[in-house]
């Protein structure tokens, strides 16, 4: 009896070891194909693997390469181990789940179809080694996660945003406006809210560390005391929220940063933001204050200054103080951006250098000007179009608004005033210059401008419309102002030099010449002109024939003209202006031995019509020239009229005979003057 005893066991270990043997030679592939295709059949969870590796004996651990599901999910490995398998309670609690070297797609993941005793399932620890996580245009790389006690499925409905406890790193995150990396993070899911309470990061070559909050249901993200550090910020466009998303910062903290982009360029930014609410399509709501080395936006440069931001969803409002432009900088300001408009309530330069480029533009259609003080100021152009500099500039500007390509008043209190110390157009120079002006909603009124140009005085006052025909009034005093300025800056074929006063009440349209009215007149002194000898010209004019009028040459004329220079003693142009034409009364010019009067009319459109005389001694005029059409095309003609004894007088005006003059007949003195050999 013992010895079947002993036969029995002996053939009962024998089947044990037998089995052990053919189940640790068991291979799960082949069955892998007929099970996935049921499962692919009966619930569509279109998954494949590459290779299995279970073992009977250990029933509840499981090894899948080459995983994939769907078109969005893959991983190299999975590896499954189950605490429990209840599947007519409908309980699966899963203990450990690896996913080493994955993809996810988010935003093409769908809910699978499992059984019903797959109603519940249970995660104990997820773990991930080198998972990639892309949705909506974001991409996370070498993610190395750790999720606790999540239950992504409960009573048959997926739950992805279920409870659970998280920690790891990722390599990097990835936007077009933003990127991260050496990512580190703690934090929970709880309320389908991902909760992290410590993230640090490099983000733009600099640090980053928060604390943040992330609702997907009502697209939330709030960061609670984030610091950025060090980093450089790039854009090449304006950073934008998804739509239906809303930021949310919280005391955030900013040290040593930079922003390029092609709008804004700063450096060495220190500050605070206090709050920031941002929205898409809006201005964000926010607080802060910062400090920078330096900050250029378009052709606006700022030196070392601090700063306040007050921002709400239509106006961004900022205060600065500081250095620029080499001076001093305070300003209150107000951004609307569906408006395009910039308010300037208030900005101060002092000591500042200015410098105007070839292509400055203004980029805001609509400013409004409410305080602008400039006090000390230089300018210097660098476009050769526009030779302009200022030393000591003023200026100070209230209540006037730029819209339309048009100036408006914003109150009756609108008003220019300022001044110069010298200010230089090309080789033009005044010195000592002043302004005052005000601008009503029709006219810009010019109470006064007064200064020292070309080396005299000018008092200038009128008012100009602001709307077509633009219609202007002017007053104008301009004493002794130096004409060799003048000629050096106009650099035309013939020099002059000499001093010139002016008086002038004129009003009409800029553009209509035959428009002016009012009265002008002209006095020069000891006028020198290259290449015009007026004496030359009218003794051999007086003594040649012309009893009868002839016409002349206007070419040959003007090559006799050429053959010496002119000195002018005394020269007076006076008279009204009548639908733009200037009557010549009472004028006259004076040279070294002939005296000229003038009457007729001088066309400010281009023509004339004039009557000169070479006068004698008597005041009667022996040489009668006329110039009719136009400047560039004149008519000329010549005649000598017979004189009565006594001649009644052709000119009695102010400017006298010259001292060196031919006494009695002009013709007779000239004729009877000894020939040049």
């Amino acid at each position: 009896m013992r010895k079947l005893a002993r036969k029995l066991l002996l053939a009962l270990l024998l089947l044990g070891a037998a089995g052990w043997l053919l189940l640790s030679f068991f291979d799960a592939n082949q069955l892998k194909k007929p099970v996935l295709g049921w499962l692919n059949e009966h619930t569509e969870l279109d998954i494949a693997i590459g290779r299995l590796e279970f073992n009977p004996l250990h029933p509840y651990k499981l090894l899948a390469e080459d995983v994939r599901l769907g078109d969005w999910f893959q991983a190299k490995q999975l590896y499954l181990e189950l605490a429990r398998l209840s599947p007519l309670a409908g309980h699966t609690r899963i203990a450990v789940l690896d996913v080493i070297d994955g993809q996810v797609r988010l935003d093409r993941a769908t809910d699978l179809t499992l059984p019903d005793n797959l109603a519940n399932i249970t995660v104990d620890e997820l773990n991930t080694k080198n998972l990639i996580l892309a949705w909506d245009g974001w991409e996370a790389q070498g993610a190395n996660l750790k999720l606790n006690g999540w239950q992504p499925r409960r009573n048959g409905d997926w739950r992805w945003w279920s409870d659970m406890t998280l920690s790891g790193q990722v390599r990097q995150l990835s936007h077009p406006w933003l990127e991260m990396s050496r990512i580190s993070l703690e934090g929970r899911i709880h309320r389908r809210q991902l909760q992290i309470d410590n993230v640090r990061s490099r983000l733009f070559d600099g640090l980053f560390e928060a604390s943040l909050s992330l609702d997907p249901t009502s697209r939330e993200l709030t960061l609670n005391g984030p610091r950025f550090s060090h980093n450089k910020l790039q854009f090449s466009q304006a950073p934008a929220l998804p739509e239906g998303w809303t930021l949310l910062l919280n005391r955030a903290s900013l040290q040593d940063l930079s922003i390029t982009s092609p709008w804004l360029t700063a450096n060495g930014i220190d500050g605070s933001l206090r709050y920031l609410e941002w929205q898409p399509g809006a201005l964000p709501e926010a607080r802060g204050d910062w400090q920078a080395d330096e900050a250029v936006l378009d052709w606006l440069r700022l030196d070392a200054h601090q700063g306040q931001l007050l921002s709400n969803r239509e106006r961004l409002g900022l205060s600065l103080r500081g250095k620029a432009y080499q001076g001093n900088l305070e300003a209150e300001l107000g951004w609307f951006p569906q408006q395009g408009r910039l308010d300037i309530d208030n900005l101060q330069l002092l000591d500042s250098k200015l410098e105007w480029l070839p292509d400055l533009h203004w980029p805001v259609p609509d400013v409004r000007i409410h305080k602008l003080n400039l006090s000390q100021t230089e300018l210097l152009s660098a476009d050769p179009a526009l030779p302009l500099s200022l030393h000591g500039g003023q200026l100070f500007i209230t209540d006037l608004a730029w819209s339309t390509e048009q100036w408006r008043p914003l109150s009756d209190q609108a008003r220019l005033e300022g001044g110069w110390n010298e200010l230089a157009y090309d080789s033009l120079i005044s010195r000592r210059g002043s302004f005052s002006a005000r601008l009503d909603d029709t006219r810009l009124l010019l109470d006064e401008l007064r200064g020292e140009f070309l080396e005299g005085t000018v008092r200038l006052s009128g008012n100009l419309g602001l709307y077509p025909p633009h219609r202007a009034r002017l007053q104008l005093e301009a004493e002794r102002l130096a004409l060799r300025r003048l000629s050096s800056w106009l650099r035309g074929e013939r020099g002059f030099s000499g001093t010139l006063s002016m008086s002038a009440t004129l009003a009409g349209e800029p553009k209509l010449p035959q428009s002016w009215e009012g009265n002008l007149a002209l006095e020069g002194s000891d006028v020198f002109i290259e290449r015009l000898g007026l004496d030359n010209w009218l003794k051999a004019r007086l003594g040649e024939d012309y009893t009868r009028p002839r016409q002349v040459d206007p070419l040959l004329a003007a090559l006799d003209l050429e053959s010496s220079d002119a000195f002018i003693y005394k020269t007076e142009l006076k008279g009204p202006v009548a639908q733009g034409q200037w009557q010549l009364d009472g004028s006259a010019v004076q040279s070294v031995r002939h005296l000229l009067a003038i009457r007729g009319k001088l066309d400010f459109a281009g023509g004339w019509q004039l009557d000169l005389g070479a006068i004698n001694d008597q005041g009667c005029r022996e040489l009668a020239i006329r110039l009719e059409e136009s400047w560039a095309a004149p008519r000329l003609r010549l005649h000598q009229p017979a004189l009565d004894d006594p001649c009644s007088p052709w000119y009695r005006g102010p400017v006298p005979y010259p001292a060196a003059g031919l006494p009695g007949r002009l013709t007779e003195a000239v004729r009877n003057l000894p020939q040049e050999p």
